[in-house]
């Protein structure tokens, strides 16, 4: 493998005089530096002649001093025919995150489909692409001191085949090609070095999987962008593109039901590649440079690292399941803290019969992690569910309301496979003096599910802002505890007065 020692730049920078601009999520200059050209892997193409690949580097500019900068590689499309490492969504990307401080490369790989046009030679070129990209990523870890690159923060993106092919260098196991492919074009990984070519997250643009079962539990997050009207590559399952038929929407479930961290942005009534609209596109950047914000090592939250970490309170809630016998037609109670805290629950929702299951601090992804296993047991009235003030919390790692809800009609997806008609009132997120920073953001993670819910059947949503707001629209600090975060007694009479007659009257309670 090549060592990169040499640098030629072809773009003067300046820098962003922005005091409040966040390094890795803001951009924070204005032009950046490029490295054409550069070789990093040779390998057999289609026709069996020797190819040399070359990859493009876009680089924050020579004044920045940061050493260690996270590493976003790109894989372009082209449905393994075509298309090159230069393109408008390309630059787009590797521009936008080297602004931002990222170092970002755009790699061309071997293109080329078999006459017979199979899905099986689409599987080859697919591995083909698999194995040059992780050639890539070895080639760039092991000039990481030229690079000025965090080999722990190193992440692969693509659009179309290029996701395809991330996501293959991502999950793809050798045991899981055909021996009938690795024996044609050898191992998955076929640079033999003590360079690893794992990376440490993936970002997948209207791509898609032949098989979800290469998604395993510990792998790593992945971040999903598709169009719901995409006629080329499906956004969900319900076609297939030469035998890549599991698109962004599965992989997002599948990610859930993992509990890896993950998010999607789906763009209704839009194509493949998002139409080539840039106000698209731009907004998916942005979307993206978000979620690889809270995923970079020193923004990780608690629950990124651990989905599991409220295991042995869902262990309880068996124990519960299996020692009492509840009332059929029940309402189950379930949610972050603020539920869990809520000791007046039954009393408050009476006549009714409560389930009260509360955990955490949990986030709004580990209430997609354990829902099944807290409501499928019960045969239920309703559910009323309080989740998603733990991913907006003044913190590095916060999702964005995009995310928050996309992640709940992940829920309610799961809920409806066996409840298909039950109510599910959603508690909107309330507002505390710790928590106030991020108020905007709140109120439009709850304008956002507020909609969603109108939209669909048997969805509702309760509020209870206006009892803990005052005149001047501040939290009024003699209902919240120690932490101003969670009520104190006063403050949950108040709770419990304003959500009950909300819940009975959608519930029909006289």
């Amino acid at each position: 493998m090549r060592t990169f020692k040499w640098f030629v730049f072809f773009i003067s920078c300046s820098f962003v005089s922005d005091s409040f601009a966040q390094r890795y999520k803001d951009v924070i200059y204005e032009r950046i530096d490029t490295l054409s050209d550069v070789p990093y892997h040779r390998s057999v193409g289609l026709s069996g002649q020797m190819q040399q690949h070359l990859l493009d580097v876009y680089l924050p500019p020579q004044q920045d001093t940061s050493m260690k900068r996270p590493l976003m590689i790109f894989i372009h499309g082209g449905g393994f025919r075509n298309n090159t490492k230069v393109g408008a969504f390309n630059g787009l990307v590797c521009t936008g995150l080297a602004q931002r401080g990222y170092v970002a490369a755009s790699i061309d790989y071997r293109l080329g489909i078999d006459s017979s046009n199979s899905d099986e030679v689409y599987f080859e070129a697919f591995v083909r692409a698999v194995q040059d990209a992780k050639a890539a990523v070895k080639y760039l870890k092991e000039n990481a001191l030229a690079f000025r690159i965090d080999t722990a923060q190193v992440f692969i993106m693509g659009s179309s085949a290029g996701a395809m092919t991330a996501l293959g260098v991502a999950y793809l196991d050798q045991y899981e090609v055909p021996v009938s492919v690795s024996s044609k074009w050898g191992l998955l990984d076929p640079v033999k070095s003590t360079i690893s070519s794992k990376v440490h997250g993936v970002v997948n643009c209207w791509g898609a999987l032949t098989n979800l079962s290469f998604m395993k539990e510990g792998d790593v997050p992945v971040f999903s962008v598709h169009g719901e009207m995409d006629k080329t590559v499906p956004f969900d399952s319900s076609y297939s593109w030469h035998g890549f038929k599991y698109g962004s929407l599965p992989i997002f479930e599948r990610a859930l039901k993992l509990g890896l961290p993950t998010g999607y942005l789906p763009f209704p009534n839009t194509g493949h590649t998002l139409d080539s609209k840039k106000e698209k596109q731009g907004a998916a950047l942005n979307e993206i440079v978000h979620w690889l914000f809270t995923q970079l090592k020193n923004n990780k939250s608690t629950g990124n690292a651990g989905i599991k970490r409220f295991e042995k309170e869902i262990l309880v809630f068996d124990s519960l399941n299996n020692a009492i016998n509840y009332p059929e037609n029940s309402v189950l109670v379930t949610g972050s803290s603020f539920v869990r805290l809520w000791k007046n629950v039954a009393a408050d929702l009476a006549p009714l019969s409560v389930i009260h299951r509360g955990y955490g601090g949990s986030n709004i992804p580990e209430m997609a992690y354990y829902i099944e296993r807290i409501a499928f047991p019960h045969n239920l009235k309703a559910i009323v569910l309080y989740t998603g003030s733990n991913d907006l919390t003044v913190s590095n790692n916060d999702k964005s309301p995009v995310q928050i809800l996309e992640t709940y009609k992940q829920i309610i997806h799961t809920l409806r496979k066996k409840f298909p008609a039950i109510p599910i009132i959603w508690i909107e997120i309330s507002p505390s003096p710790r928590r106030w920073k991020v108020w905007d953001k709140i109120e439009e993670t709850n304008t956002l599910i507020r909609e969603y819910s109108a939209s669909q059947p048997f969805l509702h949503t309760v509020a209870v802002k206006n009892a803990f707001l005052d005149e001047s629209n501040q939290p009024i600090g003699k209902y919240f505890g120690k932490d101003n975060l969670h009520y104190n007694e006063e403050g949950y009479v108040i709770w419990g007065n304003t959500l009950a007659p909300q819940i009975h009257k959608i519930l029909d309670v006289k």
